[in-house]
């Protein structure tokens, strides 16, 4: 249940990162809210949760926004993200 989660998350994170640069679910993705949080534990957002399995493959922001312009690549992309996260949950 899990890959399947991961794996449609990324196929959307894709689709979005190749909308135009004015597009709404874009913008609210690259969005980063001002200020700061109370104190206390810090929420688990799904952009820090993107970030961080994007980090565990080695990619930032500004590869996954070129890398996902190319359809091919970006399957490849989340078949090896995929596969990275099965290696690590056993």
């Amino acid at each position: 249940m899990e890959t399947i989660i991961i794996r449609r998350r990324w196929r959307w994170i894709g689709h979005v990162l190749r909308k135009e640069q004015d597009a709404i679910p874009r913008v609210a993705v690259q969005w980063r809210p001002q200020g700061h949080r109370k104190r206390g534990r810090p929420k688990t957002t799904w952009r820090r949760t993107v970030e961080a399995e994007a980090a565990a493959m080695g990619q930032s922001w500004g590869t996954l926004r070129m890398l996902a312009q190319d359809r091919e690549q970006w399957k490849e992309f989340v078949a090896a993200l995929i596969a990275h996260g099965k290696k690590g949950s056993k």
